[in-house]
């Protein structure tokens, strides 16, 4: 397991795995309003806890880490492949807010109001919105695919813009006015209001993180040294950045993340939380390699078919957790709420399982 890279890369599909797994049981979580909002004061947090870590960095962080990652190592990818990939996901942009948003307020409008009281989450930033961001910034640097320097120093500008503006730009102070159409588009650039889901500042960081890591990944050839090289720079960035947020008090800008404080703004990373998430994700590919290597890839067929199909799920998994929300708002106990959604996650496995055999026709009759 330490030798030359393959086709595939295992830890960054466990890593995606892991990912669909946070990502729906932190879903139905946030249905459950009453256990979401006052968790900590809840008797038998933990599997709170445990639910909102997996479901922040480990999911959002680790998906969009991986669109970069995925884009330093298709081979096959074009500029207009990279172009018809931002326009079918600005497409889905509608369906995940109508599904996310909408869809509950027209089944109980009594409990989650009106969308016409609130028409600007159409336009609601979520992480198509940022994933078609991300698919045209991949076309622009396709275009330098025969001059590495040229990609390597819009990455590393691009970096630094998005970092630096991320110390200077205020949550919120942009959405005072009563605008909030207005309100939200400034919110598909820094975090302004509850209908932005995934800014561009900081989230524009991970994929071109990912970007980054690939092609080192591919250079270095060895993914035993790589993993451990992760495992080193995570192990050193998360304390470092404990410290510099409760020990030195340095301020931290935005939002904490869910982690530490307030799960329901940790979209709006400081640059401090910024380099505790990097830490984070670089971790944990180190210890998705350890499990690979252990098991043997007795895991493969498993997380493969999660990894290749996961924009799949992510669509598919509103057609279920939307119309529920109806019925979790009234729910007030945690393991109620994680026993929901660890079915509603076999469900979804199952269902893209049956979806995987029609589409390759495997079920012909």
């Amino acid at each position: 397991m330490g030798g030359s890279i393959t086709k595939r890369v295992p830890e960054i599909e466990l890593m995606k795995a892991i990912a669909i797994v946070g990502m729906v049981l932190v879903h139905v979580l946030e249905g459950s309003m009453s256990v979401f909002l006052n968790a900590w004061e809840l008797p038998g947090s933990i599997p709170y806890t445990i639910v909102e870590f997996f479901g922040c960095i480990p999911a959002a962080g680790a998906f969009t880490f991986a669109m970069g990652w995925g884009a330093a190592c298709s081979k096959t990818a074009t500029t207009r492949s990279f172009l018809k990939r931002a326009l079918i996901l600005g497409l889905l942009i509608l369906y995940v807010n109508f599904m996310y948003a909408i869809l509950p307020m027209l089944l109980d409008p009594q409990n989650f109001g009106s969308f016409f009281d609130s028409p600007w989450i159409l336009i609601g930033f979520n992480i198509y919105s940022f994933g078609t961001v991300s698919m045209l910034f991949f076309a622009l640097l396709k275009k330098f695919d025969d001059k590495p320097a040229v990609r390597a120093g819009i990455c590393i500008a691009a970096f630094v813009i998005i970092f630096v503006v991320d110390i200077i730009a205020v949550p919120g102070k942009y959405a005072e006015s009563d605008n909030q159409w207005l309100a939200s588009v400034i919110g598909f650039f820094v975090r302004q209001n509850e209908y932005s889901w995934f800014p561009i500042v900081p989230w524009g960081i991970f994929p071109i993180f990912g970007y980054g890591a690939a092609h080192l990944y591919k250079k270095w050839n060895n993914r035993k040294k790589f993993a451990w090289t992760a495992f080193i720079a995570g192990a050193i960035a998360m304390p470092a950045c404990v410290i510099a947020n409760n020990v030195l008090g340095l301020p931290q800008g935005a939002a904490n993340p869910a982690w530490i404080e307030d799960g329901m703004d940790y979209y709006a990373l400081s640059p401090i939380n910024v380099i505790c998430a990097l830490g984070i994700l670089c971790v944990e590919m180190a210890v998705c390699f350890a499990i690979l290597t252990l098991t043997k890839g007795k895991l493969h067929w498993l997380i493969s078919d999660m990894s290749h199909y996961v924009m799949f799920i992510f669509c598919l998994q509103w057609v279920f957790i939307s119309p529920m929300f109806v019925v979790l708002i009234h729910v007030t106990d945690i393991w109620t709420n994680l026993l929901i959604g660890v079915v509603t996650l076999v469900v979804i496995i199952v269902v893209t399982e049956i979806y995987k055999k029609i589409r390759t026709g495997k079920m012909r009759t």
